[in-house]
């Protein structure tokens, strides 16, 4: 987990410092474009399954504690404890300037929301301490 998030936010500070925050955003806004591209090369295509999919992989992957319910029209992925998070305000505590609503909007705004959009999905969230709640819908 740590191995990730440290691979992931290192290439991320350099892009702001030397290209900018425009840079960024071009990068996120094509990420999200090939995560939803695979996402529908794999049958997801209603809210139900995109919250599934991301649930195995938090849980799986990450070691999040998460679940999921709802309907292919409308489904909530409930964070409960989000290791990404707790990563994070790790390295925070370490020195690294990351703080908890930094890491959550590059998380939300900067990937899950763009990858809904492009799946033609609406994403709302509330944040908790430990985590987040998803509600996705079409």
């Amino acid at each position: 987990m740590e191995m990730w998030l440290g691979a992931m936010m290192g290439p991320m500070r350099f892009i702001m410092r030397k290209l900018g925050p425009e840079a960024l955003e071009e990068l996120n806004d094509e990420s999200a474009k090939g995560c939803a591209a695979d996402l529908k090369e794999r049958g997801v295509d209603d809210p139900l399954k995109f919250a599934m999919n991301y649930a195995v992989v938090n849980k799986n992957i990450f070691g999040s504690d998460v679940a999921v319910e709802g309907t292919p029209e409308k489904a909530v992925l409930d964070m409960k404890r989000c290791r990404n998070l707790e990563a994070a305000l790790e390295f925070g505590e370490k020195g690294m300037p990351i703080t908890k609503e930094q890491h959550c909007s590059g998380c939300i705004d900067g990937y899950f929301k763009r990858v809904a959009r492009n799946l033609g999905f609406t994403l709302d969230v509330a944040f908790t301490d430990k985590g987040c709640t998803m509600t996705v819908s079409k």
